[in-house]
């Protein structure tokens, strides 16, 4: 190796090393040199008298930070702990104690840092000897230091490779007896480090007959403490890092640990526990801990006294040893009164003002993991946690906002699992009264997060829906005086739904700061713009929210602010983001024209190019594709929205210099009509698989009733409409082409998929005849009402303008809700006697409860008077009610009904000369005027 001629001062050294550690790589091209030569400045830098040992030991210290860097050959390391052993032996104990440890620890970390027990196990093998030389030296006064510092290579070494140290096991034991300075309790520390490695290791052998027995080596039998003999060919299997678990040997493999010595080494080690400090003692029983873990004959008795002592120590690392020792033996060591002063203790030390505030977390860490049910994963509350004690978990004013959150995840714990649901709601939102305070008067950062993860965190313990009231009133409270906390609230409303994906708590909250949004002043609005954007954007991914209000309101900002003057690009795309996501997940005939207007304006006034060419790109996506399109479209783009919009804006538009496309014209004037396609009396439409089994006769009730209510039992209305002209339409409308129908529901109705219609012209479509054009609407109630739809419809026209309009309103009248039982025809009758019986005794057992039991949507029977002759009668059932007759006799007939979704209407008809009394039976007594209304509709009629 080859220096590169540094001198040996102080100053310049100190320079040299910040420069080395600040690119090792950029130094050494700078002073053409190689790793080899700067080790070589080193050393020749730590055998000079010029420099002070206080430098040498900062060099020592380069040495062991970059020895990955500068000794890289396995001939490098010999080199360098060749001289390294050569300074140390040259020093003077009495002048440099210190400096001397120092290069014994420099050598330990190159040594196991490359893992030369493998590759040199002869270099290692002289180095321990050694360490094995400064170490025997017991009781001698000059070297205290430096037999510590020997103590620790060794404890490093054996702690690195398990059992190197093994068969020494017995001397180290007989020194720790005979040290009588300081330096014992690195003595006691590298022994029980050795002995428990060695305990280890004689579990693990393979032949039982070959043990190793614990006893001979505790008596020094096996090997003299010099030198030390590593085997022959050393691999990494040799002295494995990774010990097997208890859990995983047999009893028999504990043969070797038999030993009566073992009991007394251990309580020799026990009685030295009060000479050690706080770190040794609780590194010492650690080791303890594991030592008597694996014997068999050794009791957990033996650290009873150890856990008195140290139950109200102030110390961490001691308590958290005695929890060790709680964890590991449990019962065998503690009684009841034992673990209740322990769990006392960790509540007084997690409250203290005067503890750290990582030490409380890590205390209340362990009191949420106090239980050592190895089938209890996660956090638990102690079940010995309660009466008083319980008033130590809720957080006060002061403590700290992470500590704050760790208490207020204990309370809710606690509740959930010692409390009836919805009985502790008051207690777990008083409990936020330290954060809810100053998150209502706007105080951002910690106390924010800290309100919104106790939140969730509530919600994910107890998520009942009483508690799902109190915090979206809380949120709706916070959100809707502080815009700013949008942000966290949309991230709460994420958590919520993917925990709960069915939980109606995120559309509630969305859709009411939506009205109060859309609601609001644009004057208002403006400030917070942002993040009124966030709740419209996160809003319009919510399907069961109508986007229509928001782009309203997105044109009203547009239209009545100096946002497009201004030309603010993060303002621009935070309206473009709600467009986005309205067309994304909406059908566009919801809000055609009124999203057209909002591009619009936006790609012909908005004073930025890029929010410019982003608006001309969604507003052609938006008059060119269907919505299947746009939404996949859009979806697969919302990731990489940047590159991919402007990409595609150059790809459809050709370019900035685009000419925009003509805005959406809505149309006033009536153009089309759907006129319904009178029915064919031969023919009733059934429901889609109704009829495809028998159900057995013996279980047919049961069997029927379980069908309807299952989720998957969905029965629509299908009507069939013509799609005509209107006689008074504008005759320039002769052929229209890419025809969409909306069909605009209320809450009683499953919205209605569009309907498509590529092309209708005036001359095969101008009278509802045959041969017109004929759409089938398909309706879905979620009651059984009738109802009125409008519908609207957009198109284009030959020369390629866009409209919009709306149709007539649609009628759906309760007759047209009828449909039949849906079981085959030989079994209609059964069913309907079997359905009357049923809502009868139904009715009965409701009339024996009270009124706040009776349920809903009660059975109830019921009779209606017609004044009408029977032969009248006769003929009003078979022209109206034909297909739903299952019995028909001279004087009495039996009419079944079902009314979707799940609603039965059961009817028997019996007629005189001039009236006919008719007796109802239904499962839902709330359309009992409808059907009367109805009966007596058929009555005026002249039927």
């Amino acid at each position: 190796m080859a220096g590169s001629g540094i001198t040996a001062q102080g100053e310049q050294w100190l320079r040299e090393m910040d420069t080395f550690r600040a690119n090792p790589t950029v130094y050494l091209v700078g002073k053409r040199m190689d790793e080899e030569g700067f080790v070589l400045d080193v050393l020749q830098a730590l055998y000079s008298d010029e420099l002070s040992n206080t430098m040498k030991v900062q060099l020592l210290g380069l040495l062991q930070e970059k020895c990955g860097v500068l000794l890289n050959t396995n001939t490098s390391v010999e080199q360098a702990v060749g001289s390294l052993t050569g300074i140390f032996q040259q020093a003077a104990v009495d002048t440099a104690g210190f400096f001397k440890g120092q290069v014994l620890v420099a050598i330990t970390t190159i040594l196991i840092a490359r893992d030369q027990l493998v590759e040199q196990p002869q270099l290692v093998g002289e180095f321990l000897n050694t360490l094995l030389e400064v170490v025997s030296k017991v009781n001698s006064g000059p070297d205290q230091v430096l037999r510590g510092v020997a103590c620790e290579c060794l404890r490093e070494m054996e702690m690195s490779y398990p059992g190197v140290l093994m068969r020494k096991v017995g001397h180290l034991y007989a020194m720790c007896q005979t040290e009588n300075t300081y330096v014992g309790q690195s003595y006691m520390m590298l022994f029980v480090s050795v002995l428990k490695n060695a305990m280890q290791s004689i579990i693990q052998e393979t032949e039982v007959t070959e043990k190793t027995q614990l006893s001979e080596l505790l008596a020094g039998r096996v090997e003299p403490f010099k030198p030390i003999c590593l085997p022959d060919n050393v691999d990494s299997n040799t002295f494995p890092l990774l010990q097997k678990e208890r859990d995983e040997t047999s009893s028999a493999d504990t043969k070797g640990l038999e030993s009566k010595e073992l009991k007394s080494v251990i309580s020799v080690v026990v009685e030295h526990l009060p000479l050690l400090t706080s770190a040794g003692k609780a590194f010492v029983l650690r080791q303890l801990i594991s030592c008597v873990d694996m014997s068999p004959d050794l009791s957990a008795s033996t650290f009873k006294s150890q856990f008195l002592n140290h139950v109200a120590t102030t110390d961490i690392g001691l308590l958290h040893t005695v929890l060790q020792l709680k964890s590991q033996f449990g019962p065998d060591l503690l009684s009841d009164v034992d673990e209740d002063l322990l769990l006392r203790r960790l509540l007084t030390f997690a409250n203290h003002p005067c503890v750290a505030v990582l030490q409380r977390l890590l205390c209340w860490h362990w009191i949420l993991h106090y239980t050592t049910d190895k089938q209890t994963s996660g956090e638990v509350i102690p079940a010995r946690l309660y009466g008083p004690l319980v008033s130590q978990l809720f957080p006060q004013v002061f403590d700290h906002m992470t500590e704050m959150v760790t208490k207020l995840r204990a309370v809710s714990l606690y509740y959930a699992t010692n409390t009836p649901p919805d009985s502790s709601l008051q207690v777990l939102i008083d409990s936020l009264v330290c954060v809810q305070k100053s998150v209502q008067q706007g105080v951002e950062g910690q106390s924010a997060q800290v309100l919104f993860q106790a939140l969730f965190q509530y919600y994910r313990q107890h998520h009942s829906p009483a508690l799902a009231a109190e915090i979206q009133r809380l949120l709706l409270d916070v959100v809707l005086f502080h815009p700013k906390f949008v942000a966290h609230t949309i991230d709460l409303l994420d958590s919520v739904e993917e925990l709960t994906p069915d939980s109606p708590m995120p559309v509630e909250i969305l859709g009411a700061l939506v009205n109060h949004t859309v609601k609001s002043s644009p004057r208002d609005v403006i400030a917070d713009l942002e993040h009124y954007m966030m709740i419209l954007e996160k809003a319009a991914s919510m399907t069961q929210i109508d986007p229509k209000p928001s782009v309203l309101y997105l044109l009203t900002l547009l239209q009545t602010t100096p946002l497009c003057e201004e030309g603010s690009w993060h303002r621009g795309h935070a309206l473009l983001s709600v467009c986005a996501a309205v067309m994304r997940n909406h059908p566009t005939t919801h809000y055609f024209k009124e999203m057209g207007d909002v591009l619009y304006t936006m790609l012909t006034l908005y004073d930025d190019l890029d929010v410019r060419d982003q608006a001309r790109l969604y507003y052609t996506l938006l008059t060119n594709l269907s919505f299947d399109k746009l939404s996949s479209l859009l979806a697969v783009s919302a990731d990489t929205r940047a590159h991919t919009a402007t990409s595609l804006t150059k790809l459809v538009t050709g370019g900035s210099t685009f000419p925009p496309a003509a805005p959406v014209v809505q149309i006033t004037q009536p153009l089309l009509k759907l006129t319904r396609v009178p029915e064919d009396p031969t023919t009733m439409l059934k429901l889609e698989g109704a009829e495809e089994v028998l159900i057995n006769e013996k279980d047919l009730l049961p069997a029927y009733l379980g069908r309807i209510q299952a989720s998957t039992y969905q029965p629509a209305i299908h009507m069939k409409y013509y799609l005509h002209f209107d006689t008074e339409a504008d005759p320039d409308y002769s052929r229209l082409y890419a025809l969409v129908l909306h069909v605009e529901t209320n809450n009683k109705f499953v919205q209605v998929k569009d309907t498509y219609v590529s092309c209708i012209s005036r001359e095969d479509s101008v009278k509802p005849e045959n041969g017109c054009k004929t759409v089938t609407l398909s309706f879905q109630p979620l009651e059984p009402v009738p109802t009125q739809f409008i519908i609207s419809c957009e198109f284009s026209t030959e020369d390629g303008k866009t409209f919009a309009g709306h149709l007539p309103v649609l009628q759906l009248v309760f007759r047209d809700l009828f449909l039949p039982l849906p079981v085959p025809g030989s079994q209609k009758l059964q069913l309907a006697q079997q359905l009357w019986e049923h809502i009868h005794l139904q009715q009965q057992q409701a009339a024996g409860d009270s009124q706040e039991n009776a349920p809903e949507n009660g059975c109830v029977e019921s009779v209606c008077c017609l004044t009408v002759g029977s032969e009248a009668v006769d003929g009003m059932l078979r022209r109206e009610l034909g297909p739903f007759l299952v019995k028909q006799e001279d004087d009495e007939h039996l009419i079944g009904i079902l009314l979707p979704p799940r609603t039965h209407l059961l009817m028997k008809v019996k007629t005189t000369d001039s009236a006919a009394v008719i007796t109802m039976a239904t499962d839902n007594w709330r359309i009992l005027p409808l059907v009367n209304s109805y009966l007596h509709g058929l009555e005026k009629s002249g039927a």
